[in-house]
């Protein structure tokens, strides 16, 4: 990271909150003018908590699409054109795209087919709007983009980025947020869009192995929360959990989530994001009561979106499950084998992954990658009223009275 920030001419500002064990650190980088470019914070345990923040810093300095090498290069295509991409066939909302700006023209960016990140040839390279992965855009567009995108800019979603010290690190982090957050809007739209099932899937802590039930315990302490660890995984088949408290009264109520293979590693994610998101809201300059009234506020047009976002879990049917770690991949599973696993799973719902390196060669990677197809519905929990993305809207459709 040293290498990286010299680089780049960044200097990082760095605070820690919260015990040795488990602490948040946060990590602001300034450039060579003190301006300051990025703001982060990272999850684990000790040191790693640290290295986190420090990577994720790395991948927010990337978001902003003018930081690109040869952002120069520009590709406008019409909305038709990016809807009729034989790689946008299994995304609603890229033909949702076409059917509003069919001749209006869009900036986009190339992908390539994620066989190339293995050496291999075969598939087809992918064009994805810059405006749904950048969320400044629409503050610092292309200066000859009309901003026809505007009616959706609120589909924008940063998941999906990511940074490693290596290519197939960065990938696998990158997957496995797109696919913690297609199973978390599953969850969503069964419970409060009639599109699946409304019983939770409960873990029996007594069942945790002794490191994750101790993690637990601590987070709790910690917290103060009563805490409910909720299994979401989808039909991709990937070990994913939400952790959230079960007992609280919160108007929007606070999760942390994560998804892998390896099954101990997508709870102790979940477990550690919960605890890095409470501890965010008392240290960052956002408190959770005023973004929960902005959300009630966004929402208040839209009730299911509205619930979706306060997730009452108090109020769910639920059922208790036992946990399994050896349910998955082994912890000492290289990131190749991991990112095989995962892309394979998404082929197995008919979902195809794209990558982009937007770091220039150097000892951080920095990744940008789509899988059209894979849903966004949890934005809901952020305040946008957002529709299925992918394959949710045939279920939704068929669960219609």
């Amino acid at each position: 990271m040293r290498d990286w920030l010299a680089a780049e001419r960044l200097t990082p500002r760095i605070s820690k909150y919260g015990p040795d064990s488990a602490p948040t650190y946060e990590v602001r980088l300034h450039d060579a003018d003190d301006a300051l470019c990025s703001r982060s914070s990272g999850k684990g345990l000790g040191h790693r908590s640290l290295a986190s923040a420090l990577f994720e810093s790395a991948e927010h300095y990337h978001l902003d699409w003018r930081r690109e090498p040869g952002a120069d290069r520009v590709a406008f295509l019409g909305g038709t054109a990016v809807a009729g991409q034989p790689t946008a066939t299994r995304s609603a909302l890229l033909r949702r795209l076409g059917a509003i700006l069919p001749d209006s023209p869009v900036l986009t960016r190339e992908y390539a087919p994620i066989a190339e990140a293995f050496g291999e040839t075969g598939g087809t390279a992918h064009h994805h709007p810059v405006f749904l992965r950048d969320g400044g855009y629409r503050n610092w567009p292309h200066p000859d983009d009309d901003l026809a995108f505007r009616p959706l800019w609120h589909y924008t979603s940063s998941a999906g980025y990511a940074a490693g010290a290596t290519l197939f690190e960065a990938l696998v982090h990158a997957v496995n947020e797109l696919i913690e957050r297609d199973a978390w809007s599953c969850l969503l739209a069964g419970v409060y869009f009639g599109a699946g099932a409304r019983e939770l899937v409960v873990v029996d802590r007594a069942t945790l192995p002794a490191d994750l039930g101790g993690l637990a315990d601590e987070v709790e302490r910690l917290t103060g929360a009563s805490l409910l660890l909720v299994s979401i995984a989808c039909d991709t088949g990937v070990p994913a959990y939400v952790v959230c408290d079960g007992e609280s009264e919160e108007p929007i109520r606070l999760i942390g989530s994560g998804a892998s293979p390896v099954r101990a590693y997508a709870l102790q994610r979940a477990l550690l994001e919960y605890l890095q998101v409470r501890t965010m809201f008392r240290h960052g300059p956002v408190d959770a009561g005023t973004e929960a009234t902005q959300i009630n506020a966004a929402l208040a047009k839209h009730p299911r979106h509205l619930a979706a976002a306060r997730f009452d879990v108090r109020e769910l049917p639920k059922r208790a499950e036992a946990f399994a770690p050896e349910d998955g991949l082994p912890p000492e599973s290289t990131p190749e084998l991991l990112l095989r696993h995962l892309v394979g799973r998404l082929a197995s719902i008919g979902v195809d992954v794209f990558h982009r390196v937007l770091s220039r060669p150097g000892p951080v990677t920095v990744v940008d990658v789509v899988a059209p197809g894979l849903e966004l519905l949890d934005k809901a929990r952020a305040g946008y009223p957002v529709l299925p993305t992918g394959r949710l809207g045939e279920s939704m459709r068929r669960s219609r009275p």
